[in-house]
């Protein structure tokens, strides 16, 4: 069975608008996603030309269990794209592919002074923990594009991770069982066994012999 998936490097505004499209298909897991705001005019307008790498959104942590459960349900979840898989401690999110589109899903949760924001690069298996100090008011947003469609961003694109606000580390993998043979000694013990016997007996043998030739040389 052949798992590989193939994926745009690079995609134009009408192919985000499409991968929009998938997600929305999708409800539950559409509505409580964030879209970072370099799609602003692409989800606003979508009429000016523009090419994406990937779409990228952000989830409240509380959310993320569901989100990805949601994924595993539609068959578009890649378990090497998921941070889960590599790191003990932390959920920083995964990344799956629909339609020919690299999605990646990034949770985030409110502190005192803004967001702690968790992004998982699984191309590189680099995590990062991003402290974001914003105004809260302007952070999440909720607004109606040209054609009456509700539209959630955020202020936030993984362009916005510095070493400034970020601290990372290459996400190792989980330890797992190992096996070792066991070969049991048995069968050499039982051979050493019988070479003991074969050696004893030939002993015995010799002896014997040895003590006849002599008595018989001495009776000569």
């Amino acid at each position: 069975m052949n798992d590989k998936k193939t994926y745009y490097l690079n995609f134009n505004t009408e192919q985000f608008l499409g991968g929009k499209e998938l997600l929305k298909s999708m409800p539950t897991l559409y509505n409580r996603v964030y879209f970072c705001s370099k799609y602003g005019n692409a989800l606003w307008y979508g009429e000016k030309e523009e090419y994406f790498s990937n779409i990228a959104l952000l989830c409240k942590t509380e959310d993320i269990n569901m989100i990805r459960q949601i994924i595993k349900n539609n068959f578009l979840y890649i378990a090497d794209w998921d941070s889960l898989k590599f790191v003990e401690k932390g959920d920083y999110g995964f990344s799956f592919i629909g339609g020919n589109i690299k999605y990646i899903i990034i949770p985030f949760k409110e502190t005192e002074s803004g967001y702690h924001v968790m992004s998982y690069d699984a191309d590189s298996g680099t995590c990062y923990d991003t402290d974001i100090v914003d105004d809260k008011k302007f952070f999440l947003d909720t607004s109606m594009n040209d054609s009456g469609e509700f539209i959630r961003t955020c202020d936030f694109n993984l362009e916005n991770i510095n070493d400034q606000n970020s601290k990372k580390f290459i996400a190792p993998k989980k330890i797992q069982p190992q096996m070792a043979v066991y070969e049991s000694n048995r069968g050499y013990a039982l051979t050493n066994m019988y070479v003991l016997l074969v050696v004893f007996v030939l002993s015995v043998i010799i002896v014997y012999i040895a003590y006849y030739a002599i008595k018989y040389s001495l009776l000569g």
